[in-house]
């Protein structure tokens, strides 16, 4: 409970800090909960100033990743502490005596367990709002992770594109021709029963269109229940835009949802007993659109269907009377995700980064 407690004490006079639900930092400990733990070794620390938390760490060893990637390499993840290097030099010393007593030589963070969890250090961009799957960290936390001695390996960037009032003609053009030289249909779910039906052949589309992506092993059948039920269940499904081929099979999807960065702020991370009203009474004046995952099958890469998708939808966003869209991380590296947003209104407004260090 401490360490699911500390951040909200960390940044609670902050003004760009976004709260998770309590409930959920709780559960994702615990390895009954979380299955992507199942395949892990993990630990938490916590470093104390007298009786006051200071600073906390989790340490993991995905097996998974490792035998995937043939190495051996440890994880420092949900890592918080105050404005004092030392006690980042204590958590992170910490992580790495552990990685090296069970044999690894390299540790990467911030990471989470599994590749939908909250990982990365922001760098850039320290006064602008996160979205709900994201992270915020004070601006500190670079420089004292850097001086433990730990070097860059990649890093993620985020824009927030502008919702133009009319959709792009040329594009629509564009979008119905690709379609239907590739004998393709836009496909949208009438409920979110309908959508749920669907979660496991999207987390196989989602496996195969990532697989060989920066830190991404393949989900197995009880994570992608997990996030079927953390994820689906409560997606508009007016945002979600998949598309078929002539026999049915998912081949492109995309999923995002309004914006409840401004909402989880007023609820302070708990729903109960009155959260649920701040978050219905802010939500009324959300004009953002959170872009949370695409993906495309390998054999439609190039062909167009990103485009497609987020053509879909931008319709949706300007019906829905949205005018600014946030993006999730996107590697710096993965020119077709970032060529994707040609032609767009944007500015990239966010750096995060994933650190290496060699134990």
């Amino acid at each position: 409970m401490k360490f699911v407690d500390f951040p909200f004490q960390l940044y609670r006079n902050s003004d760009y800090w976004v709260p998770p639900m309590w409930k959920d930092e709780f559960n994702a400990m615990l390895p009954e909960k979380n299955p992507s733990l199942l395949d892990s070794d993990f630990s938490y620390w916590l470093v104390l100033k007298g009786e006051t938390v200071v600073g906390r760490v989790a340490g993991y060893i995905n097996w998974r990743d490792n035998k995937l990637r043939k190495r051996n390499a440890s994880r420092f993840g949900s890592i918080d502490f105050v404005d004092d290097p030392l006690v980042c030099k204590l958590l992170l010393g910490q992580v790495e005596t552990w990685s090296s007593s069970l044999g690894m030589s390299q540790i990467d963070g911030p990471l989470g367990p599994g590749h939908f969890d909250r990982n990365c250090v922001l760098v850039e961009g320290f006064n602008e709002l996160p979205t709900v799957i994201s992270s915020y960290n004070f601006p500190y936390y670079p420089s004292y992770i850097e001086e433990c001695g730990y070097n860059k390996e990649v890093d993620y960037l985020e824009h927030r594109i502008k919702i133009s009032v009319d959709p792009d003609s040329r594009i629509e053009k564009i979008s119905s021709y690709v379609l239907k030289k590739k004998n393709l249909f836009l496909w949208s779910a009438k409920s979110k029963k309908e959508l749920i039906r669907r979660g496991k052949e999207f987390f196989q589309l989602i496996n195969e269109a990532y697989a060989g992506l920066h830190d991404f092993v393949p989900l197995k059948d009880a994570e992608v229940d997990y996030l079927i039920l953390h994820f689906f269940s409560f997606i508009d499904p007016k945002f979600v835009k998949i598309v078929l081929d002539e026999n049915d099979n998912m081949v492109a999807a995309g999923i995002a949802m309004e914006s409840y960065s401004k909402a989880m702020k007023a609820c302070k991370g708990k729903l109960f007993p009155f959260g649920w009203l701040k978050v219905l009474l802010k939500m009324r004046k959300n004009d953002v659109l959170d872009l949370c995952l695409v993906a495309v099958s390998s054999k439609y890469r190039n062909h167009g269907l990103n485009s497609v998708v987020m053509h879909e939808m931008h319709k949706t966003a300007i019906n829905s009377g949205l005018r600014w869209a946030e993006t999730n991380g996107e590697l710096e590296t993965n020119s077709k995700i970032l060529d994707m947003w040609k032609g767009y209104e944007l500015r990239t407004h966010k750096r995060r980064r994933i650190y290496t260090k060699k134990l």
